[in-house]
């Protein structure tokens, strides 16, 4: 969830008891690296957010057009990714104008 907070999951856990974020991945029901890269993406940009981002400059609508732009990264390496219905994906790179 973008919305998550250590206060909203923890309360006063002082924050030097934190060492970071992780993104851990249940794998009883993964075949193949199509499953891994499925249930990965977008999901480490969202966990990489939460992690180098200060929570009062979050902004979900912010976030979400900055993800739908690696719609397109995504494509062109040939991830499998979940296309969520949240967001508005890309998946051309602009043509650049002259």
């Amino acid at each position: 969830s973008y919305d998550w907070t250590v206060e909203g999951l923890f309360g006063n856990l002082p924050e030097e008891s934190i060492a970071g974020v992780e993104a851990p991945l249940w794998s009883e029901t993964i075949d193949d690296v199509h499953d891994i890269e499925y249930l990965a993406f977008p999901r480490l940009a969202g966990v990489a957010e939460i992690g180098w981002s200060e929570e009062s400059n979050r902004s979900w609508d912010e976030y979400k057009l900055r993800l739908g732009a690696q719609g397109a990264r995504w494509v062109a390496l040939g991830i499998n990714y979940f296309r969520s219905p949240q967001v508005e994906w890309v998946e051309g790179f602009p043509t650049p104008s002259r």
